[in-house]
């Protein structure tokens, strides 16, 4: 009988596999979807926490710096990512609102805390106290994720605003660009290899 922690779970359609030892650059895949299980490399605690720093620094920025001005008529408007969702916050707009503060501010908050939090002890050769729970709450997080969705929507308003109004990029769209950037390499990586830092610490 095969117990619980020698089994491996497609996080797609949920198949079971026996684990089995990868050597580095070897890849496991699901024979039933085809997605990617696990890979042979222990991810790299000191290379993922510079991109999670990084992602921490660019959210700080796109939070608190204009993403876009518009200027109609002498007068100049410009608002950040979170005066964005608060301004959407009045009458039957309101669920819109909610929807973007949670997908495209609160989600990727947390999950840039989560990582800090597990990469920061595995960088120390250490378990993050509740290191299981943190990465069960990231796996669940990872489909509400929007930020790239939030980048499109500002350009496509950007072209359709441009022939009535002067609409420019500010400083805070192009943090938020390269915080879909970073937030996709972190995703990019497969769920088994976060556990593994949790599995075996790297010394």
């Amino acid at each position: 009988m095969t117990s619980g922690h020698e089994l491996i779970l497609c996080t797609h359609c949920d198949a079971a596999y026996r684990r089995i030892a990868l050597r580095p650059g070897e890849r496991a895949h699901c024979r039933r979807c085809g997605s990617r299980m696990a890979s042979g490399a222990h991810p790299d605690a000191d290379r993922y926490l510079a991109v999670a720093l990084t992602a921490a620094v660019l959210y700080a920025i796109a939070a608190v710096s204009p993403i876009l001005s518009i200027e109609f008529g002498g007068v100049h408007t410009s608002a950040s990512l979170w005066a964005a969702a608060v301004s959407l916050g009045h009458g039957w707009i309101t669920g819109a609102a909610i929807v973007l503060g949670l997908t495209v501010c609160c989600i990727p908050l947390l999950q840039i805390v989560v990582l800090l939090w597990v990469l920061t002890f595995a960088r120390l050769g250490r378990l993050a106290p509740a290191g299981g729970r943190a990465l069960t709450l990231l796996q669940a997080l990872r489909p509400w994720s929007m930020t790239e969705v939030f980048l499109l929507a500002v350009l496509v308003a950007i072209v359709k605003l441009s022939g009535w109004v002067h609409v420019s990029l500010d400083s805070g769209a192009w943090a938020l660009a390269g915080l879909a950037g970073t937030l996709a390499l972190l995703n990019s990586q497969s769920p088994h290899a976060w556990w593994r830092l949790l599995e075996e610490p790297p010394r």
